[in-house]
C-alpha cells in the first residue's frame, strides 16, 4: 500500500515499483528540487556583522487551493471517460504532480489492485495506473469525511478505473485485460465493492 504524499520521491519510487516491468516513471519536473542550497558567495554577502546569516524560511503550505482541487476532479471525470485523448495528456501530468504534491490530500491505494496488470503486461497499465491515483484523489476531495476509509477510496478508485477501461474498449475493443473484465462483471452484479475489498485485504 502507497501513502501520498510523504515525500514526493518516495511516492514516485513507489509508482515505480510498481510499474517495474515498464519503462522508468521520472519525478514531475514542475515539483520542487530537493536538497538545494544557496551558493556560498551569496550567504557570505547576505550575512551582515553581528546578524544570522540564515535566511527566513517560507512556512510549507498546509492546504492547496479549492481552484487546484476543482481542477484535480474535472480532470478525473475527464480521463474517466477520455483516458486515451492526447489533448488531455497535460491535464494528466498536472493531476499527477497534485496528486503527488497536494499536502491535504493524501491518496492511499493497494499495489494489489491492479497487479494482474504485470503478466501479460497490458497496453494501458500506466494510464489504469496513473487513473487509480487520479479518481482516488477525486474521491477524497468530493467526500473529505472519507479520509481516513481506505477500502471506500479504493472502491472509488477502481470504478474511475473501470470507467476508463470501458472508454478504452470503446476505441480500442481489442485491448482487454482479464482482470479488468472481472470487476466490470462484478460491477454489473453489485457486488464491486466486495471484490475490491477482498483483493485490497492485506494492504493495511
Amino acid at each position: 500500500m502507497l501513502r501520498l504524499p510523504r515525500k514526493a520521491a518516495s511516492v514516485w519510487f513507489s509508482l515505480c515499483l510498481f510499474m517495474a516491468t515498464s519503462s522508468a516513471v521520472s519525478a514531475p519536473s514542475a515539483l520542487p528540487q530537493a536538497g538545494t542550497q544557496e551558493p556560498e558567495a551569496a550567504r557570505q554577502k547576505s550575512a551582515k556583522p553581528g546578524g544570522s546569516s540564515a535566511m527566513p524560511q517560507k512556512p510549507a503550505e498546509k492546504h492547496s487551493t479549492p481552484e487546484d482541487r476543482q481542477r484535480l476532479v474535472a480532470i478525473a471525470h475527464k480521463l474517466e471517460a477520455a483516458p486515451l485523448d492526447p489533448a488531455l495528456a497535460p491535464e494528466r501530468q498536472w493531476a499527477m504532480n497534485f496528486v503527488v504534491a497536494a499536502p491535504d490530500v493524501h491518496v492511499r491505494t493497494c499495489t494489489n489492485l491492479l497487479s494482474d496488470l504485470r503478466r501479460p503486461k497490458y497496453k494501458y497499465r500506466s494510464e489504469m495506473s496513473e487513473q487509480l491515483l487520479i479518481s482516488s484523489a477525486a474521491f477524497l476531495i468530493e467526500h473529505p469525511d472519507q479520509a481516513e476509509n481506505f477500502r471506500a477510496q479504493s472502491v472509488a478508485g477502481m470504478e474511475g478505473v473501470l470507467k476508463a477501461y470501458s472508454a478504452i474498449l470503446k476505441t480500442d475493443p481489442q485491448a482487454t485485460a482479464k482482470s479488468l473484465d472481472a470487476l466490470l462483471e462484478k460491477q454489473r452484479e453489485g457486488k464491486l465493492a466486495d471484490a475490491v475489498r477482498q483483493i485490497a485485504k492485506n494492504c493495511q
